[in-house]
């Protein structure tokens, strides 16, 4: 019976301290309520430490002394020069870490492939919005290493002039383009593997650390997470950085528990392998030092048995990072150079009160911006129209980062914090755009990690002091209850960014960026009305004040397309050669006039109207279909 109450009393606080989080991440989306909504979820964070602060997590490092035997120079040459083909085959066999036991991984599986089909079912759909970096980048992976005569440039440099990112991305999208063709499919498709991948390192690392119903939650949230699959579904290596982070984080504490040196060596191979991706990640080694500097301060004890191991993680860092650090030396401008012309606020140590609250004033409301786009605001970033979370996700994030600081002694819950809150003030306060305005969430990817681990840490308390309670009978309650909330937050992710979802130039503050997405609006609904026509027409706009067409947008979802603007419709439209495909007439605001001049020279076609998912007019459309075109010019 004593359990049984315990029981009870675990799950009544427990669901209280989740109503009460979700209660007041509700009430910040309205600015009357939002100081008693940050009063009410200060308190629902002490109640979480009140609930779970004594629970004692997995150690981060072993219970046992291990005796290290001498090892030769040579023995650890072979780590440096071996460990890039060991990181796939560690990764091929830490399965076995992360399906135990086996009920584990049949559900780890079923995350995997679920991740998987979020990010590549019928990519060129979804999402609709089709946003010019992803063509630009798919115009410079062709030019650098599909149509240059020769080998192209070096994957060990930058590409893009003014953007400068590192050239390795270019040549994987590159190399998918001449497998897959020259779709939109193929342009995102590495982006997508990238996010699917993610679930791997980040299992390993929820599990290593808070037990597996918290690394089962934190991977599911991340497969069908809204924001994760919208990232994972474009065309841009920003959602690189999260793979990357989270193999290194895995490895780096899985290593202060084994030791091994292969473990040190591969978290610093994932380190400097990410330095070939997006921009976010140089801040990866500053989080790195941060750690070790706190692990040789707070645990030096077991800092001692490590010192050797943390001159091969930096050793494996700088093999992974190789030829393109040299890169970066030669071009030091380079490195920093793009990130620090974007900055807000020059940094530096205030030195005065009146220094300190100017610097107070600039930088506070970016952060209040940012801490309403995890679950109230939508981004700004003209990428994602949307917050980062639902608020049931939200409200259990409260619940984590206030465990995470509580437990800021154990190593992990320390990494989560600086690697998440680092990468929210660096990249997603101090770095911004011209004319953008926060919350700009694709600055946010790096600590994407630590956000899902910050998900999962309630459940696995949650989950850890009841089952201790249950009786062995009653211990299948516990997964069946999570399964079936998981299955519910899942449906509400998937159900809202396939059905709902879409780009909304109107939740845009600023004037500059709305402007700019109702210009891709209507530049992605010509391409992929065109598409939808297919390879057998013509597409013609009518009139002088048409908006601007795309046709590097339109060859990523139709090979070949036929567009001409008629400038001067009354001459040009009765000069239209005669051919075997079918016609296409676009009238733009301003332009309806000429509707009637078309229907009269080219009759029996079928009108049409193109609207935005919310309703907006776009154009009208008149249709002929190849044979009444081919009656017409007879």
């Amino acid at each position: 019976m004593a359990r049984f109450m315990r029981y009870y009393s675990n799950l009544c606080w427990g669901l209280i301290a989740y109503l009460f989080s979700l209660v007041g991440t509700l009430l910040l989306a309205s600015e009357p309520t939002r100081r008693w909504a940050m009063l009410l979820l200060i308190g629902t964070a002490v109640l979480a430490v009140l609930i779970w602060g004594r629970q004692e997590w997995i150690p981060a490092f072993t219970s046992h002394t291990i005796t290290q035997t001498p090892t030769s120079w040579r023995s650890r040459s072979s780590y440096l020069f071996g460990v890039l083909g060991a990181l796939l085959i560690a990764l091929t066999g830490d399965f076995c870490y992360f399906a135990s036991p086996n009920e584990t991984f049949v559900g780890f599986v079923g995350l995997v492939l679920l991740a998987l089909l979020c990010r590549t079912v019928n990519l060129s759909s979804f999402p609709d919005n089709i946003y010019p970096d992803e063509i630009m980048t798919g115009t410079v992976a062709a030019q650098s290493y599909i149509n240059h005569a020769a080998l192209g440039p070096s994957v060990f440099s930058t590409l893009w002039s003014g953007i400068d990112l590192p050239a390795l991305w270019f040549w994987i999208v590159s190399r998918f383009l001449e497998v897959g063709g020259n779709t939109l499919a193929t342009l995102r498709l590495p982006a997508a593997l990238f996010g699917a991948a993610t679930v791997l390192p980040l299992y390993g690392l929820i599990r290593g650390t808070w037990g597996r119903y918290a690394a089962i939650v934190g991977t599911a949230i991340l497969a069908f997470s809204a924001s994760n699959i919208h990232y994972s579904r474009l065309a841009l290596n920003n959602i690189t950085t999260e793979f990357f982070w989270a193999a290194c984080f895995f490895f780096l504490i899985r290593s202060l528990r084994s030791r091994r040196p292969l473990d040190w060596a591969l978290a610093g191979l994932s380190a400097g392998l990410s330095e070939y991706f997006y921009y976010g990640t140089r801040l990866l080694p500053f989080v790195v030092i941060l750690f070790i500097c706190y692990i040789l301060v707070f645990h030096w004890k077991q800092a001692r048995l490590c010192l050797s191991s943390f001159l091969l993680l930096a050793g494996s860092y700088l093999v992974g990072f190789g030829p393109l650090l040299v890169h970066f030396i030669r071009h030091p401008n380079l490195y920093f150079g793009r990130g620090a012309s974007l900055l807000i606020w020059s940094p530096h140590i205030p030195t005065s009160f009146e220094d300190l609250d100017k610097t107070w004033k600039r930088i506070s409301p970016v952060i209040c911006e940012n801490l309403l786009g995890i679950s109230s605001h939508s981004s700004q970033d003209i990428i994602y129209y949307a917050p980062l979370l639902l608020p049931a996700e939200a409200a259990l994030l409260v619940l984590g980062f206030s465990l995470l600081l509580w437990h800021w002694r154990h190593p992990a819950a320390f990494l989560m914090l600086i690697s998440g809150l680092g990468a929210l003030l660096i990249g997603g306060t101090f770095v911004a755009y011209p004319n953008s305005t926060p919350p700009l969430i694709n600055h946010w990817t790096p600590a994407f990690p630590a956000f899902y681990v910050a998900l999962a840490v309630p459940i696995g308390a949650f989950a850890t002091a009841t089952k201790v309670e249950l009786p062995t009978k009653l211990h299948w309650v516990l997964p069946a209850t999570l399964a079936i909330c998981l299955s519910l937050l899942g449906w509400s992710n998937l159900s809202f960014y396939f059905h709902r979802y879409y780009a909304d130039p109107a939740s845009l503050r600023s004037r500059a960026y709305r402007s700019a997405q109702q210009n891709y609006e209507i530049q992605t609904a010509q391409s992929r009305y065109q598409a939808s026509l297919g390879p057998g027409y013509h597409v013609f706009t009518i009139g002088q004040r048409s908006p601007a067409y795309d046709p590097a947008t339109t060859q990523y979802l139709l090979a070949n397309p036929q567009w001409t603007p008629l400038n001067n419709p009354p001459n040009e439209l009765t000069s239209i050669a005669a051919g075997n495909k079918g016609l296409a007439f676009l009238f733009f605001p301003g332009n309806e006039q000429y509707r009637e001049l078309v229907h009269k020279l080219y009759p029996g076609g079928v009108d049409g109207e193109v609207r935005t998912v919310r309703g907006k007019h776009l154009f009208y459309t008149y249709v002929l279909s190849p044979a009444q075109a081919e009656a017409v010019h007879k």
